[in-house]
């Protein structure tokens, strides 16, 4: 089989101009997401115990959870006033961005007794949800694995008093968990690398 060299000229040309676009697009992408660094850290590694890390999160769950700061149905100290700074096809570059980067686990120091109270809260109320220790996640469900844990614990009595949009099932589980236990389940998925 002999290929017309016109038609060869045109495929590489095509395949230049998508790696030129692609390559364009991640520069673009990263460029809005540098705000970011300034609170959840270089690359989305967060350097403090209150902010989540956003590096490797999954690009459907957080480009609705900025959507959500953006419109308002989400309540944020900050969050809500930046994000409604962008567009919506650039809060999806910037979720894009921090899904490609590397989850990394940052050591939390726990005590042993707290995070096998949190295991057996986190195996009777919310395993089914939360697979893997903690680890999956989907457009619904954040990675919870390795996240700090003041950062859960807040989120946890944010969750309980309906700060925070959430699937019906989630309601149901936190309304069987003591108050006094957030902390242990907290731990408990601090402590999952």
């Amino acid at each position: 089989m002999r290929i017309d060299p016109s038609m060869a000229c045109i495929i590489v040309l095509y395949l230049l101009t998508t790696q030129v676009v692609s390559a364009s697009d991640d520069r673009v992408s990263e460029a809005l997401s540098v705000p970011c660094n300034g609170c959840h850290g270089p690359n989305g590694v967060s350097p403090g115990p209150a902010l989540p890390s956003i590096a490797g999160l999954n690009a459907e769950y957080m480009n609705k959870v900025l959507e959500q700061y953006k419109n308002g149905s989400r309540k944020g100290t900050i969050m809500n006033r930046l994000a409604r700074g962008y567009k919506i096809y650039e809060l999806r570059k910037i979720a894009r961005y921090f899904a490609r980067q590397p989850w990394t686990y940052v050591d939390s120091n726990l005590e042993a007794t707290l995070v096998e109270r949190g295991r057996k809260l986190h195996t009777k109320h919310c395993a089914e949800c939360h697979e893997d220790s903690g680890r999956y996640q989907d457009q619904d469900t954040p990675r919870l694995a390795g996240q700090r844990p003041v950062y859960l614990e807040l989120q946890l009595h944010r969750y309980l008093n309906r700060e925070i949009p959430q699937p019906s099932d989630m309601k149901e589980k936190l309304a069987m968990v003591q108050k006094e236990d957030f902390g242990a389940l907290s731990a408990f998925y601090s402590s999952v690398k």
